[in-house]
This record gives structure tokens, C-alpha cells and sequence, in this order.
């Protein structure tokens, strides 16, 4: 998808109303959009001038020009591959292309909704004694094998499959440990609770999510956010743990090499350990 309409769908819940009118258009009228001037723009959607520029300087442009540039180079990109859903007439090779395509479409979209929060994330893992992960159902499986990448490298902590021992951990959290929570929709009944108990407890709260207004933001310091293009027929959206793998990934790799001497006596011991256990 287009980056400015990444942005725009991910601001539009929390937008002013004069700005979300004219959000509203242009995801409406993308054709449209494209070939108007700032002052088209603000007479065909009924939104002042001055909202539009407030508009564009909130999705990180410098005004109107330079979003209108930054969108019309993102529609030459997305001629080149657009993902279409699967289909009952979709062959295994077709369907491998589309999930492949679908993916790497979710890596971009979530790439253009990077900030400071992802160095921030770093910074305090990178000050952690210990990290815990929240999530239930593929959320949780995400989870854990971030956490068993982190007890790779000596840094501890937890990922429970288990409802009440998840609550259990967070309540035993304190300033130094992080809480961790991946959740698509940020409203996971279980989640939101267990993150609400674990800075309530004065742990550092951090979230992976799609949402940019839900429960989950309530209780969290640091946010990561999705942004998610799914071929999957239904609700079963697949895509969303491949964005926050990579978020978790990227998390685990910076931590590897900005702490490489601490780390390093860790891997060779837990890669003794495994080596030793295939024998």
C-alpha cells in the first residue's frame, strides 16, 4: 500500500475533524487526488487549507507538496506488485506468490511507520534485568520465541501460555523488568489486564499493536506499530505475526550488538549446551 495512505489510515482515529476530513477524502479519492492542487483539494473536500497542511506536517511531510511527491513515488512502486487474494482457483504456486507478496507489502506498510519508539524500545531492553512477554493464542507463540532468543544471550525472563500465570508474573514485576505485550486488536481482555498490573507494579511497559487507539495504549510506555496487507479469506489475519517477528527480530538483533561483549560468553555457552544435547 501507499505510504501516505498507511499513514493516513493509521492517524485517521485520532485526528482533529477539520484534518480528518480531508483524510477522508483523499482515501476516498485516490484517483482524484492525485492530479489536485492544494486548493482543489480544500474546495472538493470541503476542508480549509490550513487543516490540509496541519494534515501533511502530521504524517511527517514538510506541507502539501512534499506529501502529494511522497505519494505519487508510492503509486509507481505499487504498480509494480499489487497482492490480490487468494481464491479457490489459486494453484500452490499462486498462492505461495500472493502470501510471499502479502508480506513483504507488510513489512513496507509497517516500515513506514517506524518512529523513535522502536530506538526507544532498544534503549530499554538494553537497561532491562528481566523481559516478559504478554500475548494470548499466535500472539503468545510470537512471544515465546522471542523470549527463547533472549534467554539465548542471558537476559531473563518469561512467555506463559497460561492466563493466571501470566497475571502472576506481572504482579511480581518491578522498575528495572519489562512487560512486554503483542496484541493485533490492543484489546485482548487478558492482555490489557496483565500489562495494566504490570506497570501499576512500575515495570516499562512496551506493546507491538495495529491500533493506534485501544484499551492496551493505556497501560504501555513504548509503542510499535503494524500495519498489516492480508490475503487470507475471513479474519484469520496471517500476515500480522510476520510484522511483529520482524519487529522482535530487529529488537533482538540490535540488543545482540550493542551489548556484543556481555552477550557474547552467553551464546557460546547456550550454543555448547545445545550442541552438546544433539549428540
Amino acid at each position: 500500500m501507499n505510504e501516505v495512505l498507511v499513514k493516513i489510515k493509521f492517524l485517521l482515529p485520532t485526528l482533529p475533524k477539520a484534518e480528518k476530513i480531508a483524510a477522508d477524502y483523499i482515501l476516498n479519492s485516490q484517483d482524484e487526488f492525485r492530479s489536485m492542487t492544494l486548493s482543489l483539494l480544500s474546495q472538493e473536500s470541503k476542508s480549509s487549507e490550513a487543516s490540509i497542511i496541519r494534515l501533511s506536517k502530521r504524517l511527517g511531510y514538510e506541507g502539501f507538496s512534499s506529501l502529494k511527491l511522497a505519494y505519487l513515488e508510492a503509486m509507481i512502486d505499487d504498480s509494480k506488485a499489487i497482492t490480490s487474494e487468494i481464491s479457490i482457483k489459486d494453484s500452490m504456486s499462486d498462492i505461495y506468490k500472493k502470501v510471499i507478496q502479502s508480506n513483504i507489502e507488510t513489512y513496507e506498510n509497517t516500515l513506514a511507520l517506524i518512529s523513535e519508539s522502536f530506538d526507544q524500545a532498544l534503549n530499554s531492553l538494553l537497561k532491562a534485568r528481566s523481559i516478559h512477554f504478554f500475548g494470548v493464542g499466535d500472539a503468545f507463540a510470537a512471544g515465546q520465541l522471542a523470549y527463547m532468543k533472549f534467554s539465548r544471550i542471558g537476559l531473563n525472563g518469561s512467555a506463559n501460555s497460561d492466563v493466571m500465570l501470566q497475571l502472576i508474573t506481572a504482579s511480581n514485576l518491578a522498575e528495572g523488568d519489562i512487560a512486554f505485550a503483542i496484541s493485533y486488536s490492543g484489546a485482548s481482555i487478558t492482555t490489557v489486564k496483565a500489562m495494566k498490573i504490570a506497570k501499576e507494579s512500575g515495570a516499562t511497559t512496551i506493546c507491538i499493536t495495529k491500533v493506534n487507539k485501544s484499551p492496551l495504549l493505556k497501560y504501555t510506555d513504548i509503542n510499535l506499530f503494524i500495519s498489516t496487507e492480508d490475503v487470507t479469506i475471513g479474519k484469520d489475519i496471517v500476515s500480522r505475526r510476520v510484522a511483529d517477528l520482524a519487529i522482535l527480530d530487529a529488537l533482538y538483533l540490535g540488543y545482540l550488538v550493542k551489548s556484543k561483549e556481555e552477550t557474547s560468553s552467553f551464546l557460546r555457552r547456550t550454543q555448547k549446551a545445545i550442541d552438546q544435547n544433539k549428540t
